[in-house]
């Protein structure tokens, strides 16, 4: 667990990150956040390939936590979608950010160690690219498991480095070099999310390569240059995990 100051820090950097984004939009420099819908259809080939098609026929509940202004779970197959973000006030008061959000969802201000979300109710639980970004990473891992039902589906993806770069990059994240980010993964670290935690069952898990975001890192822009040169080059876990009866 990180402190209050140092969560508040990190969701000032992400705030930051997205007025960006919206000038951009307004400028015309960047495109439509139509990332989304990749990722959605990205999700829903995954879990027919895990023979869970049970999850992408339009009847479920789908909680994202983390969503941002938008959220992939807007864009999934379900019947009820649910995005939860803490900065959820600033997203539907933007203008620019707004005019993306797709109308079906139900928006909701919140943090992932305390979800505004009823026991037992969700059948898929997204949360990509946001543990790491999170205050208290187990009270948002009980969380998790408190909304879901048995049988649902958690699909979680978090950056992550290497040994000697997590060393490096939890100093950085401590000194707020890297303000967006209070923690640091490793492999390990990632996969022992569901391995500690009787409740999951581990579906699926996969992890991208430290040598090729190296890399692409040392072929970057300068800022990737010293990540590749600190040894802070990150690369995507994703994990698909079952929650279990009690």
């Amino acid at each position: 667990m990180v402190s209050t100051e140092r969560w508040r820090k990190a969701q000032e950097y992400e705030r930051s990150y997205w007025e960006e984004q919206a000038r951009r939009i307004a400028e015309k420099a960047g495109g439509a956040l139509d990332f989304y819908q990749w990722r959605a259809d990205e999700l829903v080939r995954r879990f027919r390939e895990e023979k869970r098609d049970d999850l992408v026929d339009g009847t479920r509940t789908v909680v994202e936590i983390g969503a941002g202004p938008v959220g992939v779970a807007g864009f999934f197959p379900a019947q009820r979608r649910i995005a939860v973000d803490p900065l959820e006030g600033f997203y539907r008061t933007n203008e620019k950010l707004a005019e993306n959000r797709v109308p079906s969802v139900d928006y909701r201000e919140g943090v992932g160690e305390s979800l505004p979300v009823e026991d037992a109710s969700a059948d898929l639980v997204l949360i990509e690219n946001c543990i790491d970004h999170t205050k208290d990473v187990d009270a948002v891992m009980r969380e998790i498991i408190r909304v879901l039902r048995p049988g649902g589906m958690m699909y979680l993806t978090v950056n992550c480095r290497s040994a000697p770069g997590f060393v490096v990059h939890r100093t950085l994240s401590r000194l707020a070099v890297d303000a967006g980010h209070p923690h640091t993964f490793t492999v390990g670290k990632a996969r022992a999310l569901v391995d500690t935690r009787p409740q999951l069952r581990m579906v699926r898990f996969e992890q991208g390569s430290f040598l090729e975001a190296f890399k692409q890192d040392l072929g970057g822009s300068a800022r990737d240059r010293i990540k590749a040169v600190l040894g802070v080059s990150e690369f995507v876990v994703s994990l698909l995990a079952e929650r279990v009866g009690d």
